[in-house]
């Protein structure tokens, strides 16, 4: 067993009880992702029905066109989110969160790597840490298994998924990079934004730090007094060995897989040589990088880099980790098995994207926010309202695409106030809601084989705790900004 204390101090005891509480309320009483999107869509008609001149029928029509709205940008964030996932399931990198999983002795310990990691590879790339936070939460997992020691694991998976809490402050960061991209749909009322004055900009920094710092603080001091036994899913460790298998070659790796795979079939003798050639494999991947070294060579790196490049960074890293074609393919095979319900919930968030749009709902909200707002208070109404259109639409480009323009022109018409900083309160507030919608959870719950009313209690107090920093945050860059 752990040789940590059983003495609970008065301020971890509090977090302990305000998690069982969240954790058991939660389990109650939250529905399905995919119910909890369907729900969210009908909320919406009714909200849109009741606040503005739209009728019923005007608002279903709004709701028809805005589920083809975001095709386009659906596709985008669905290769961030595949590249991102290929790359986390790669032989290198997992041999490397399985050294990670071996280095804690006890509860504490494991929640706290895992939460720092978790935040380390969000801040990286939110497709990333979607899928290599809950594979290290899962190898975590059954090292406390092996080594004897009793660890919380819902809670363990909750402190991966808090990963995504600082995401759009980081290098993937949607709403940042599309800023950053010439030709964006807002150029015109807003300009190009390099990253140097969002994701790198001393203020964005600061606050990521104190995110990051909560985090790693909060989850850990909600492990229970009475730990309970690791229980990672058998059905889980077994897809997890059939992918390690796929995902490593050799002739047993791939017999094995291909027994257990069910879109493999038996191909040619020189189809199997190319997708067992290393060469073709780094090839491509030296040829994504040399292109991305001449394009970084003949132009300033915080210039160029935005949404494209960076996916293209992913393909690039994806092809030199696998090594060989048969591994990337089966990953991304699972990976679009893992992610289809998510890629299903683009259009349906488009749809409630396309009621708050077209119904004037999200104009109204900003202009809300606008008229009481000043020069201070500005950047709060924006995390505010940022936070709360992102859990009607959790895509942080699709909300951007969907409030981008409006923030724009309101920050324009108040006095005292500038586009990057704006920039960087609504980032804020689009990842913060991301605690308490499951809408992103869906990957790290297949890989973890938990529920979303499993963890999603001990997020909902991150959110609360995590808020007041953001807040501050916000208040803070117009106060000093």
């Amino acid at each position: 067993m752990s040789a940590e204390t059983e003495d609970h101090g008065t301020i971890r005891s509090f977090f302990t009880a305000l998690g069982d509480v969240s954790s058991r309320l939660v389990q109650r009483y939250l529905p399905d992702a995919f119910i909890f999107a369907l729900l969210l869509t009908f909320l919406t008609m009714v909200i849109a029905v009741l606040v503005t001149p739209e009728g019923p029928a005007d608002v279903a029509i709004h709701w028809g066109e805005g589920f083809w709205e975001v095709i386009g940008f659906s596709m985008q964030a669905s290769l961030a989110l595949l590249t991102g996932w290929a790359l986390a399931d790669s032989p290198p990198v997992k041999r490397v969160l399985r050294r990670i999983a071996a280095v804690p002795d006890g509860q504490l310990q494991a929640i706290f790597v895992v939460a720092l990691c978790g935040q380390l590879l969000g801040l990286f790339h939110w497709g990333v840490v979607l899928i290599a936070g809950a594979i290290l939460a899962r190898e975590v997992g059954i090292e406390m298994d092996e080594k004897g020691i009793d660890v919380h694991y819902p809670l363990l998976v909750a402190a991966a998924y808090a990963g995504l809490l600082p995401w759009h402050q980081g290098l993937s960061g949607a709403s940042l990079l599309l800023s950053a991209t010439e030709g964006h749909f807002a150029e015109e009322s807003m300009g190009v934004i390099p990253v140097s004055e969002t994701i790198f900009h001393p203020f964005n920094l600061a606050i990521v730090a104190g995110v990051v710092l909560v985090t790693v603080v909060v989850m850990p001091l909600m492990a229970p007094r009475r730990e309970n036994a690791t229980t990672v899913p058998k059905e889980q460790l077994r897809g997890a060995e059939v992918s390690d298998l796929a995902a490593d070659g050799g002739e047993t790796a791939n017999a094995a897989a291909a027994a257990q795979l069910p879109h493999r079939t038996r191909e040619s003798a020189p189809k199997e040589a190319l997708l067992d050639s290393r060469v073709v494999c780094l090839g491509m991947g030296l040829l994504i990088w040399i292109y991305l070294g001449y394009l970084f060579a003949t132009e300033p790196f915080m210039d160029v880099f935005d949404i494209n490049v960076f996916i293209t960074v992913m393909f690039g890293l994806g092809f030199l980790a696998h090594g060989t074609l048969r591994s990337y393919i089966d990953v991304f095979y699972e990976a679009i098995k893992g992610a289809s319900q998510i890629i299903i919930q683009f259009q349906f968030y488009g749809g409630i994207m396309g009621i708050m749009v077209f119904s004037g709902l999200v104009e109204l909200i900003a202009e809300t926010a606008a008229a009481y707002a000043t020069d201070t208070t500005w950047y709060l109404f924006v995390f505010v309202s940022g936070g709360i259109v992102n859990f009607f639409v959790p895509s942080g480009g699709g909300q951007w695409v969907v409030m981008g323009e409006i923030y724009a022109s309101a920050t324009q018409q108040i006095s005292g106030t500038q586009m990057n900083h704006m920039l960087i309160a609504f980032a804020m507030g689009d990842q913060w809601t991301n605690m308490i919608q499951p809408f992103w959870a869906l990957p790290v719950l297949g890989i973890a084989g938990l529920s979303i009313r499993d963890m999603m209690g001990y997020v909902v107090v991150l959110f609360l705790f995590s808020g007041l920093v953001l807040g501050a945050g916000a208040l803070a860059i117009g106060v000093f900004g």
